[in-house]
């Protein structure tokens, strides 16, 4: 399973979370609706090309583009064959690559595709036009691999190389096309590029030991404390989870915790253009998605389905998007 998959690997670990919390964890009634919900959330399923039956999700720009992998179900387990790289417009099949490769790995809000296909026998990080025309970016021979894994909204393109089996953090700059630069970079065995907002600001998670990881404007690596495993960052506000207790927690971008969500919070995964946090809870031993505001449940989303796993909230929070049943789709505030 390629640790790009961003979606798979958040419900790996809500499902080992569900394992030990479920059926200890019983929300007051109390708290279960303590704010009204402001949207009847209805929902969409996203098209799939022809001859798919499942997809995944990837990368989403607030708003209307959105990438991942469509392909058929595995006979057994959550396989996916046949995978291949799509992007979608407004929930719109925009294009479907010919092959395995390359990898559709984000998308901006100019619809900008980032990712990696192969040339030779090693990974190089591309541009990907709309027609799936690649462009590889430049980057330096001794590396041995690397690869474009995120795009903020100004164009900017952030990626990994490894070298000697070590990575480097690598910027390249929309000011400066044709241009990169390598970050001062912790030495660690695992490091793996979650998400990367406007200004800039970069979260990885990496070992177990360390956690999750912080670039900010300052141009420093700072560790989540106490150790969190991040999933979003927008305006400088992170959200994820902390790895000892399994509750959901947000921090600042120099990696200071500002606080921990009680209730039976598993998990922030999305911040929304408005400051609202999106994630998971257990409600009555029942894994469900959330919104929160300043810690408290501001929307309970009791008309969004169980199975739902909630990714990312659009810029103006009025849509929910992420993977339902093995499809993506968005709830759209009614």
């Amino acid at each position: 399973m390629s640790d790009r998959r961003r979606r798979r690997a958040l419900a790996t670990v809500l499902g080992s979370v569900s394992v030990m919390v479920a059926g200890l964890v019983t929300l007051p009634a109390g708290q279960a609706g303590a704010a009204a919900a402001a949207c009847t959330w209805q929902k969409t399923v996203w098209d799939l090309p022809a001859g798919a039956d499942v997809g995944t999700l990837d990368g989403y720009d607030g708003d209307r583009w959105a990438v991942g992998i469509t392909g058929n179900r595995a006979w057994m387990g959550e396989g996916i064959t046949d995978a291949r790289g799509t992007l979608w417009d407004n929930g719109k099949v925009a294009l479907r690559v010919s092959g395995e490769i390359p990898h559709l790995n984000d998308v901006n809000a100019s619809g900008s595709v980032v990712g990696d296909t192969v040339v030779g026998n090693e990974f190089v990080g591309i541009t990907v036009d709309h027609d799936g025309t690649t462009h590889r970016l430049p980057g330096d021979p001794a590396w041995d691999n690397y690869s474009a894994d995120l795009v903020s909204d100004n164009g900017d393109i952030v990626g990994t190389a490894t070298v000697d089996l070590k990575f480097r953090v690598v910027v390249w700059p929309a000011g400066a096309p044709g241009t990169y630069r390598v970050l001062p970079t912790p030495d660690v065995t695992y490091l793996h590029l979650q998400d990367v907002d406007s200004q800039g600001r970069i979260i990885a998670q990496s070992d177990s030991s360390v956690g999750g990881l912080v670039w900010d404007t300052d141009g420093q690596w700072r560790k989540l404390a106490p150790i969190g495993t991040p999933w979003a960052i927008r305006d400088g506000r992170v959200v994820g989870g902390l790895n000892a207790t399994n509750a959901a927690a947000e921090w600042t971008a120099r990696g200071g915790l500002v606080r921990t969500i009680a209730g039976g919070a598993i998990n922030a995964t999305a911040v929304g253009g408005n400051g609202t946090v999106g994630g998971h809870r257990f409600v009555n031993s029942q894994r469900r998605p959330v919104l929160w505001r300043d810690g408290v449940v501001s929307d309970p989303l009791s008309t969004v389905g169980s199975g739902f796993v909630l990714d990312w909230l659009s810029n103006d929070e009025r849509t929910l998007v992420g993977v339902e049943s093995r499809r993506p789709v968005a709830y759209d505030c009614g």
